[in-house]
């Protein structure tokens, strides 16, 4: 679960839309074809988990394989990296939980997400609350964090299955016609969109910071790492299938091409879904980043 709440976050949200321009009717494959390239390093990520159990993720990987200064090194780089995913996830939170109040017709005063401090531009108060109150459900212990995850993962999971469920009820066949798209060099297109899809399945090396709080690590964690790499993907590849066949994505605009999808077959209220799905998925992956940073400095 701390392996699917991480990876599922805001990239299907923000890069469907984006991928769309590029690879059009072949989304799916895209999505295919980055999860197939995800997968080889999941693999690799596996068999180094059963090998050396222990906290850390590529710290202590290099650190066992190639000693201290590059694992000093790449120690740093990860740390350095779910900070900065949290901070950023924490924004990406606070924006869908303003464009939630703005949908119900409550707009948030700009204040709250979007002030000037120090000479800084655009300060969120929300999103440090957001932070704040993660870090107060993480030192309540490990088993009051899964909770938390499990249920946060489970609600967006719903969400996704409900939104992919409604857009095959819309589905029309018709939009898969032409499969590629010529003004991008057809498949040329595709393999584009690939590469900006890869970064939707960054995050399932989330486990194998968590080592040693799994049961028979050398079994489960390597399980854990290839199953959400493997669920992530098909869940990706339905997902930007079924929106495709309820409308062209590429039609709209880039960032919110999920919720404008639905408007235009007549579904309005549905976006209230995607901000709720969005929203969820967000605060499972700023979640689980803030519990990886303390293992990494351990």
């Amino acid at each position: 679960m701390f392996s699917i709440g991480n990876t599922i976050g805001a990239g299907i949200f923000a890069m469907t839309g984006v991928a769309a321009q590029y690879a059009g009717p072949s989304l799916f494959l895209s999505f295919l074809f980055a999860g197939g390239i995800a997968m080889t390093t999941a693999m690799m990520l596996a068999e180094l988990s059963s090998r050396i159990r222990t906290n850390g993720s590529a710290f202590s990987y290099t650190y066992a394989t190639m000693g201290e200064l590059p694992a000093w090194v790449v120690g740093w780089n990860l740390n350095l990296r779910y900070g900065l995913c949290s901070a950023g996830l924490a924004r990406g939170m606070t924006s869908y939980f303003v464009g939630l109040f703005a949908k119900f017709g409550a707009p948030l005063p700009t204040w709250m997400y979007s002030m000037s401090f120090f000479g800084a531009e655009k300060c969120s108060i929300l999103s440090i609350i957001f932070l704040l109150v993660l870090h107060l459900i993480y030192i309540r212990g490990t088993e009051e964090s899964k909770i938390f995850n499990m249920v946060f993962t489970v609600l967006k999971l719903l969400t996704l299955l409900f939104i992919i469920v409604v857009a095959l009820a819309k589905f029309d066949s018709d939009n898969f016609s032409p499969f590629v798209l010529d003004e991008h060099d057809g498949w040329a297109g595709s393999f584009y969109a690939t590469t900006l899809i890869f970064y939707g399945y960054t995050g399932f090396d989330i486990v194998t910071t968590l080592t040693q709080e799994a049961q028979k690590p050398s079994k489960n964690v390597p399980l854990a790492i290839k199953a959400s790499s493997l669920i992530c993907m098909c869940l990706y590849a339905l997902t930007a299938f079924a929106l495709y066949g309820m409308a062209p994505l590429q039609n709209f605009n880039a960032e919110t091409a999920m919720a404008d999808a639905f408007a235009s077959v007549g579904l309005e209220k549905i976006s209230f879904v995607v901000y709720f799905c969005a929203f969820f998925g967000i605060t499972a992956a700023c979640f689980t980043n803030l519990i990886s940073q303390p293992r990494i400095l351990q």
